[in-house]
């Protein structure tokens, strides 16, 4: 399968040998239009320099020759094609004289240096037994055409006689030459796209470390070989994954260490929180020492949510979704799950069950309860959570999905919210190569599906 995707217009040889294929198409396009063009009238071949040239070469020969050396001659240089006779008058067999011949043969004697009355031409009727044809193959011409003869008066009295015939079109030869064509381009095309599959090669191998880095954050150094500024563009892309994964790496034992040594001091506060006295003051202090921890654990949450280290594994999606649904359902909320089961789908269990965990809750903490729905098809599994509750406006959707932003801060700060929970599902998504989506649920509500892509 790999040897036929490398033919596929979306890869650079595919691509190369559509390049060649129209080349061929347009070459042979244009040689024919070349060969049509160059298709001549019995009129325009006897009047052509070709012809012309070829009886001015004859006629000194034939004029200083006896008449038996002059018929070995003209038997010896006669061909299929340009045939010649020895005759004591004018060629037998003409037609009527025509205006048309009348100029042409004035012409010739006029090109010729001869007198018009030493040149007569005239249409004629050729079979095979004519001049040289017994030297043509059957598939040369079809007999009995009508054709040219041009007799000169030679001094010694006698006539030379040139025939002149129309050039037909030779299927077989065409064909053959169309083929041997093709064998050659796609030879030498052959031999270019092996060179430049070679060449492909390092861009392919970036491609793939590539694609592994964006879904996984998985470093593969790749291999500096090819052109020089291929090569440049390897050592930038590596030394990138270096960069990007030690600053990610940063953030995060970061946030981990603020949020790990911040628990101290918060101890301390809450303990001593607890010793005050005046009870609202307390309640208040409490209250903020508890905003404080899960501000600290929500953003920590939210950097799990970015890392895409976890191994991709194959689960039974339907029972990970089902055991969050009753997770859900054994704290008092309605959430129900009608999707199918046994489907197995390889993914990141933990960062995807943190995902629907996140949407469950929104529709919870919003709607009052969830359905959450699993289904496949020929090329995805579709995860939707579909809710009832006053839903999102669509100008809004991409506002509410980044970090720390809320539709209403106050009623937001009321349910616990900080503004982080879209934010989280929407970076697992994409560390599976896919989106959330949200959209309006019928009249009210809201649906948020996650669709992955099924396993080969």
């Amino acid at each position: 399968m790999k040897l036929f995707s490398w033919f596929t217009p979306n890869t650079m040889t595919g691509q190369m040998i559509v390049v060649l294929s129209l080349s061929l198409t347009l070459l042979l396009t244009v040689f024919g239009i070349q060969e049509i063009l160059k298709q001549q009238t019995v009129i325009e071949t006897a009047e052509s320099n070709e012809n012309l040239d070829r009886i001015r070469s004859l006629l000194p020969v034939v004029e200083t020759l006896g008449t038996n050396q002059i018929a070995e001659v003209l038997t010896l240089i006669s061909t299929c094609h340009k045939g010649h006779t020895l005759t004591q008058e004018a060629y037998n067999g003409l037609h009527k004289t025509s205006s048309e011949t009348v100029h042409l043969g004035n012409s010739l004697s006029k090109q010729l240096n001869l007198n018009n009355e030493h040149v007569i031409v005239n249409h004629v009727s050729l079979s095979q037994s004519d001049f040289s044809y017994n030297k043509c193959k059957k598939s040369d011409m079809h007999f009995p055409f009508v054709g040219l003869v041009i007799s000169i008066k030679l001094p010694s009295g006698q006539w030379l006689n040139s025939e002149i015939h129309p050039h037909e079109w030779h299927t077989q030869y065409i064909l053959s030459w169309i083929i041997w064509s093709a064998i050659a381009f796609f030879f030498i095309g052959g031999i270019a796209i092996f060179f430049i599959s070679h060449l492909n090669k390092p861009l392919e191998n970036l491609n793939n470390a590539t694609t592994k880095f964006a879904q996984g954050l998985i470093i593969s150094k790749v291999k500096e070989i090819g052109p020089p500024d291929i090569r440049r563009i390897i050592r930038s892309f590596n030394a990138m994954q270096q960069q990007v994964t030690a600053e990610i790496d940063k953030r995060t034992k970061t946030i981990a260490s603020i949020s790990h040594d911040i628990r101290t001091p918060l101890t301390a506060l809450r303990i001593k929180a607890e010793l005050i006295d005046d009870s609202q003051c307390r309640e208040s202090l409490i209250s903020s020492i508890e905003k404080m921890e899960k501000i600290t654990a929500s953003a920590l949450e939210f950097l799990k949510g970015e890392n895409r280290t976890e191994a991709m594994r194959v689960v039974d999606l339907s029972a990970l979704l089902e055991s969050e649904c009753l997770d859900f359902l054994e704290q008092g909320h309605q959430v129900s799950y009608i999707g199918e089961h046994n489907i197995l789908q390889q993914c990141r269990p933990d960062a995807l069950a943190r995902a629907v965990r996140n949407l469950t809750e929104n529709a919870v903490k919003y709607a009052g309860g969830a359905v959450v729905n699993l289904s496949t098809d020929t090329h995805f599994v579709a995860i939707v959570i579909e809710d009832r509750g006053p839903g999102i406006p669509q100008d809004k959707i991409d506002f509410v999905m980044e970090p720390f932003t809320r539709l209403s801060k106050a009623r937001e700060g009321n349910k616990g919210g900080f503004g982080l929970g879209l934010a989280i599902a929407k970076a697992i998504a994409e560390g599976h190569n896919t989106h959330l989506y949200l959209q309006a649920n019928k009249e009210t509500g809201l649906i948020a599906s996650i669709q992955l892509r099924r396993n080969n």
